[in-house]
């Protein structure tokens, strides 16, 4: 048995990542959802056309949200859905669309199931938001069946325009200086709450170290949300879409692990 030791330095005075991200996340599920799914559109396509049928199976979707796409992934794969999310709010909408969703905060409690119990996760821009990445993948392979799979979204630090904002001294979204005051970059106005950052290659890495087999990557656009003028939302969407087909560039790399069954923890 191995025992970790962490120094986290002084506490906050302030609002703490998790209570930021829970009020963030309630906030967003309660006014602006239907912006949400619309930026988010091709990589829920992807998260779907990467999904197994299976009628009999059970699947877990860290980071349900309001469950809308929960919901999505009950109808097309047939299996039974859960949920959770550190978001009492959204919580309960995923309750009123028919998912068995919990209140989990991922940097205090295990998965709440036994070993082997599902078939499949979904864990879909979450890993950025939690201290423990390590320990969040081993608990996700511990909960998977032989065979399971993971199904894993992330923010690209490394896509086509964080590397042009860091080529100029700027700060790349995705990642921020201070939960309550976003700065170095003008064209964001507000953080995201992540705690961590991702490329390519840090998640494969990361994922073999952890027991995993990588079977796919596909990059995703991040849509325009309606906010800016017609012609200026077309370019974009355009742009991003060219630069999504490399992975590396894409703003959002979404892939597809299979649980590899002789790893064991510290070998």
């Amino acid at each position: 048995m191995t025992f970790r030791f962490y120094n986290f330095g002084p506490q906050k005075l302030t609002m703490d990542a998790n209570e930021y991200n829970k009020k963030f996340y309630s906030g967003m599920f309660n006014t602006e959802a239907e912006r949400y799914y619309k930026i988010q559109e091709k990589k829920i396509k992807i998260v779907l056309g990467l999904m197994e049928k299976n009628e009999k199976g059970k699947i877990l979707d860290i980071g349900c949200g309001d469950g809308y796409i929960s919901s999505v992934i009950a109808k097309e794969t047939g299996a039974e859905v859960h949920g959770l999310d550190i978001s009492r709010d959204a919580v309960s909408k995923a309750r009123e669309r028919g998912i068995d969703a919990r209140v989990v905060n991922l940097d205090k409690d295990a998965l709440p199931f036994g070993d082997r119990s599902f078939d499949a996760v979904f864990c879909g821009d979450v890993i950025e938001h939690v201290h423990d990445t390590e320990i969040l993948l081993e608990n996700i392979n511990r909960i998977l069946k032989s065979g399971g799979y993971l199904i894993l979204s992330i923010p690209n630090i490394a896509s086509w325009y964080n590397r042009g904002f860091l080529l100029i001294g700027m700060m790349p979204t995705w990642v921020e200086s201070s939960l309550r005051t976003y700065t170095g970059n003008p064209f964001i106005k507000t953080g995201s709450g992540h705690i961590h950052a991702f490329t390519k290659r840090s998640l494969m890495e990361m994922l073999v170290l952890k027991g995993f087999q990588v079977e796919s990557f596909k990059g995703s656009p991040v849509l325009a949300d309606g906010s800016r003028s017609p012609w200026k939302e077309k370019i974009w969407n355009a742009v991003d879409s060219v630069f999504a087909r490399k992975t590396t560039f894409a703003s959002t790399i979404v892939l597809k692990a299979r649980k590899v069954e002789k790893y064991k923890e510290g070998i």
